[in-house]
């Protein structure tokens, strides 16, 4: 079949019976927590359930309502984190930030984008939001979004989960 061990073939096999591509999508967890680590999910730079823009940047989209759209997405993993935590004030620090910036062929600001997204982080966290960061240019993100973050955290010792 593939190449793989017979179990893996099986599972691969039950796998395509059980889910076709006209099903819904699984639902992805907003966080993951793994001990004192929270991986908060890519999110898109929707408000209220509408994206703010859609499109390339450096085309459909200008570095201005690019960067919008950035610190969109770092509110929507804060939000996610606070919803998980119960309150911010149990982040010990922001630790990882990556920016994914759906943008044409030769732009090269994708860190400027980014800067949104950090400029919201530290706002939010003040000392506790210095992180990280990765700004990638790729060709199209989800729904069409110019922009897409995701971030990991570590929480304060103790801190209990929802």
């Amino acid at each position: 079949m593939t190449g793989l061990p017979d179990r893996a073939d099986t599972l691969l096999a039950t796998a395509r019976s059980r889910f076709s591509p006209d099903r819904p999508e699984i639902s992805v967890p907003l966080t993951q927590c793994d001990g004192s680590t929270l991986f908060a999910s890519g999110q898109v730079a929707s408000r209220d359930g509408v994206l703010l823009a859609t499109g390339l940047v450096g085309r459909d989209v200008d570095l201005a309502t690019a960067q919008a759209c950035a610190w969109q997405c770092a509110h929507n993993l804060l939000a996610a984190v606070q919803q998980e935590l119960g309150s911010l004030d149990a982040v010990a620090a922001a630790v990882r930030l990556t920016v994914y910036v759906a943008s044409v062929d030769g732009f090269t600001d994708q860190h400027l984008v980014a800067h949104g997204a950090s400029r919201l982080i530290l706002a939010v966290l003040g000392d506790r939001g210095h992180h990280a960061r990765t700004a990638i240019g790729v060709k199209a993100l989800p729904l069409n979004s110019p922009v897409e973050a995701d971030a990991i955290f570590r929480v304060q010792t103790g801190t209990a989960y929802r």
